[in-house]
């Protein structure tokens, strides 16, 4: 059988036997020997180190016996096989796993790191070592099985050939890639790690010093409440003793000091712990005691007292002690799992970055080389190297996946079919390629805001430039301020005017909130031009949704990124709208529809805008649901039942009806549906009329 091995595979089989033996030696050896809790064994540290320790003896065995069955079964038995390798992944996985998980049970003090022997040390580290070997070369002996990656080898060693060696070698794309992404998972696993574990030990010793103090208060209201009574104040510490051996964070004792009056010093008078009854303290510590010091940090224990007075006498003092290692032992341990956790995360994601970056990058390389040996040979021929012939200028297509690299490598075998077809008519100079951009456009579903400013140029009148533009500039980053927050983004400027888009899921709730926001933004600009007797500045809102073409538009030489379409102008008419209702801002059926959950709106009216008969359903953005008060619920309700008289030719009742919200509210969209009612009035509208206004302005 040895003869019939070569050198190469003997020397393999030598390398595995020696992991092999190494690893089953510290496997086995400590469990014969019955070493203490302290020591990872496959038996100290709960099933999953069972199961692993099982694993490790499973392979091990094999391993030792592969050599005789190369020849029948080489796939798991030859060294250089994947599934071979596989194996050595595993077991020194398991390995591993053994000491991590004893670690992650025992290590509740940083003693525990000191205790483990030297050698589980030295085997952490090879078992670390041989997975990461056994890994590299998995995907190696996989690698190697790809033509592709065979050839790009070959054109990498030819083409690496001049390059300077070792460090000054640049790295490549994946080894740039697999360092970079493994650089940030660490900073964030020890960014996150540090801040959990920090938030949680703040939070573990505040829970037991409120615990603590809480009981030291209590066990000082007990004894002052039995003076006298010791018989009670046992009963009351056996109590507490007896809770204690179930508690998540177990008190060391629980003891009540007398004081004496005469001496000053304190005598221990009960105890959970029987032992320290009649302990007294020496006159150095009884004169150190404080009656108002609540907490005494120790070197190895934490103290809570509280002072026992009663009628101005101090009569001793309540302590609660706790061990430090009681206190820290489960946060040191969650510290170690953490750690552990973080590492071996961090550790897999060098191989998970680095097979992730093979999909990625190997694709790139492909196209690389193959490019590259194209513009080698149109670069010799440029360059009078070689004949120009288009025979040289064959392209080899060496990706395989089915993506944007796969398509961009089509595109550049097109090309160089191209250029095979100009070459011979053309001289070397010529061979240069350029493109140029080409306007796009898309159909999108936005949301548009239209704001203006009412009778600006009345109020300008006599104004000089400056203050106008000043002016307007104010108002107008009043309005910009109020879109940029929710969200939005300002299409364009056209004078006051503002158009404003919105994209998203909640597109609409983003847009209708801007408009609130600019209201109460123009509102408060209003109380302070009355303040300073300013002009005062209305505005008027009008907003809607849907689908509109979004790209570049222009000439040739002069383009501009907007939208178009029936959707932007409907809410610019909404907008010019608010002056024929005397409303502040108007919103289109398909925004409330989005909205009305979350905004009071009331139902203005249903109208066409000049150039279309498709009548559209308007209604006013009054105020948030949850902000809204009763004035603004009645106004919404009684001008609503007045629209629905109105709708159904109940002239009476209609009148009625916006006569009160006007008459009460002040309303001015009551007050025109009011002057309407009175025309119909006097000339009812024909049978067939449908409710509709129809406006004849934009």
């Amino acid at each position: 059988m040895l003869q019939r091995l070569d050198s190469r595979r003997l020397r393999s089989f030598a390398v595995e036997w020696a992991w092999t033996v190494l690893v089953l030696v510290w496997l086995v050896v400590p469990i014969l020997a019955r070493v203490g809790q302290g020591v990872p064994t496959a038996l100290s540290a709960g099933l999953s180190s069972v199961i692993a320790g099982v694993i490790i003896a499973l392979i091990g065995l094999w391993k030792l016996a592969s050599w005789f069955f190369v020849d029948t079964v080489g796939i798991v038995a030859d060294p250089e096989r994947p599934l071979s390798m596989a194996m050595h992944v595993v077991s020194s996985a398991a390995a591993l796993l053994i000491m991590a998980a004893h670690a992650m049970i025992f290590a509740t003090r940083p003693g525990y790191f000191m205790a483990v022997p030297w050698w589980t040390w030295l085997m952490g580290l090879l078992s670390l070592l041989w997975n990461a070997y056994s890994i590299m070369r998995l995907i190696k002996v996989l690698s190697e099985r790809d033509a592709g990656f065979r050839e790009y080898t070959e054109f990498r060693r030819a083409t690496e050939e001049a390059e300077p060696k070792g460090l000054r070698r640049a790295r490549g794309i994946q080894g740039r890639m697999t360092v970079a992404f493994t650089g940030l998972i660490l900073l964030v696993v020890i960014v996150l790690a540090t801040s959990l574990l920090q938030d949680f030990g703040t939070t573990l010793l505040r829970a037991i010093m409120d615990n603590g103090r809480a009981l030291a208060d209590r066990t000082a209201s007990i004894v002052k409440t039995s003076i006298g009574d010791r018989i009670a104040l046992d009963e009351y510490l056996a109590i507490e003793a007896k809770k204690n051996k179930n508690a998540s964070f177990p008190f060391a004792s629980v003891s009540s000091y007398r004081r004496d009056p005469k001496t000053g010093a304190y005598v221990i008078r009960s105890s959970t712990d029987p032992a320290m009854i009649g302990r007294t303290l020496d006159a150095a510590k009884a004169a150190a005691v404080k009656p108002d010091e609540s907490t005494v940090m120790g070197a190895k224990t934490i103290e809570f007292r509280a002072t026992v007075m009663l009628s101005g006498v101090n009569l001793g003092f309540t302590s609660v002690v706790y061990d430090r290692q009681t206190i820290y032992g489960p946060y040191y341990l969650t510290k170690v799992k953490a750690t552990i956790i973080a590492l071996l995360f961090v550790y897999a994601s060098v191989f998970a970055t680095f097979l992730f970056g093979r999909g990625i990058v190997f694709p790139i390389l492909f196209l690389s080389m193959s490019v590259n040996s194209l513009a080698a040979r149109l670069a010799s021929m440029v360059k009078g190297d070689e004949r120009i012939t288009s025979d040289n200028l064959q392209y080899t297509d060496r990706v395989t996946t089915d993506d944007e690299i796969k398509r961009l490598s089509v595109e550049i075998g097109n090309m160089a079919a191209v250029i095979r077809g100009v070459v011979p008519y053309i001289s070397a100079s010529t061979l240069k390629h350029s493109a140029r951009d080409t306007p796009m456009t898309e159909l999108r579903e936005l949301a548009f805001l239209f704001t203006d400013i009412r009778g600006f140029t009345t109020i300008c009148e006599g104004l000089s430039p400056e203050a106008v533009v000043s002016m307007l500039n104010h108002y107008l980053d009043l309005q910009t301020s109020a879109i940029i927050a929710n969200g939005g983004d300002v299409d364009k400027f056209v004078g006051d005017e503002i158009m404003a888009s919105f994209d998203g899921p909640d597109k609409e709730i983003r847009a209708c909130r801007a408009g609130m926001d600019i209201r109460k933004a123009m509102a408060e600009a209003q109380e302070k031009a009355r303040s300073e007797s300013g002009a005062i500045i209305s505005i008027g809102i009008g907003i809607n949704a849907g689908p509109v073409v979004f790209g570049s538009v222009g000439a040739r030489d002069r383009m501009d990124f907007t939208s178009i379409g029936d959707t932007v102008n409907l809410a610019a008419r909404l907008e010019g709208a608010n002056k024929t209702y005397g409303t502040k801002s108007l919103i289109t059926e398909a925004v409330y529809e989005q909205v009305k959950d979350v905004f009071l709106c009331r139902e203005i009216d249903l109208m066409t805008v000049k150039g279309k008969r498709v009548p559209v359903r308007i209604y006013e953005l009054l105020q948030q649901k949850a902000d809204a008060p009763v004035r603004v619920r009645h106004v919404k309700d009684g001008f609503e039942a007045g629209l629905k008289a109105y709708r159904a030719r109940r002239w009476e009742a209609a009148r009625k009806l916006f006569s009160g919200v006007r008459d009460t509210y002040d309303d001015e969209a009551s007050a025109i549906f009011l002057r309407r009612v009175e025309v119909f009035e006097r000339n009812p509208p024909p049978d067939d009329w449908d409710g509709v206004f129809n406006m004849t302005v934009k």
